[in-house]
């Protein structure tokens, strides 16, 4: 007996491969209702009603109200909050443009990245839910199929293909966590960070003394694009490394 979507996906845990698998075979048996509710609209408002009030409040009765819906209506579509949030990861994950597959594979994973990272800093209080399980929804695999895609196309063998395309991700996403919980500094705050380590003893913290201004001269995108750029050419050189095996 196949269980409705309105029941949620059985005994399998929200956001499992398993889970997925149920949710995608209900999608491809279930019939739109002309001009009903949609899993796109609910979404599409549990992410603006994140991005304006914040994560907590996300609730299936605040987002009702915010669609001007009852909130009862969302359970034929999400069985409880937990999915709404793994879904509505997923749709943010649609914003991102993919690169075009030509020209140089780095060229192509820098576009990619610096895409990705565009749209995390789009949506901060979203981008704690990425590190709560597997990335594993329509747009997620969409932006998975063409990354790995563009790597073999490009001569990676796919071992290694898995492994740059996981690294990058992980990169980005590493990064944005990072600047979602308050890692990102402003200029103000760069500031009172050096002029703290300038004030500390020569004796005790000599080399953070010396280089008190340096230490706290870039922001978060100086230091994501030289990562980035640092990650790829060493990547750069593995990849010759398998060509001349």
């Amino acid at each position: 007996m196949t269980l409705p979507l309105e029941a949620g996906p059985g005994p399998h845990e929200p956001g499992s491969p398993a889970w997925w698998q149920a949710r995608y075979a209900e999608r491809g048996r279930r019939r739109p209702r002309q001009g009903g509710l949609t899993l796109d609209r609910i979404t599409a408002g549990a992410l603006e009603l994140t991005d304006r009030e914040g994560l907590e409040a996300l609730t299936m009765r605040r987002l009702g109200d915010h669609l001007q819906v009852r909130h009862t209506s969302l359970y034929r579509h999400v069985a409880s909050r937990e999915e709404l949030l793994i879904e509505t990861v997923d749709h943010m994950l649609g914003e991102i443009r993919l690169p075009s597959l030509d020209g140089d594979w780095r060229a192509g994973l820098k576009r990619g990245a610096r895409e990705f990272r565009r749209v995390l800093a789009a949506h901060p209080a979203v981008v704690p839910l990425l590190t709560t399980g597997q990335l594993l929804g329509p747009n997620a695999l969409r932006a998975r199929e063409h990354a790995l895609a563009q790597l073999l196309a490009h001569g990676w063998a796919p071992p290694s293909a898995v492994h740059v395309y996981l690294t990058v991700t992980h990169f980005v996403i590493g990064a944005a966590v990072l600047d979602s919980g308050g890692a990102a500094r402003t200029a103000a705050q760069r500031a009172a960070m050096a002029e703290l380590f300038a004030a500390l003893s020569p004796l005790t913290h000599p080399v953070v003394h010396r280089h008190a201004e340096l230490l706290n001269s870039l922001d978060s995108d100086a230091e994501f694009e030289f990562g980035l750029r640092t990650l790829l050419y060493g990547l750069g050189h593995l990849h010759a490394e398998e060509a001349s095996a």
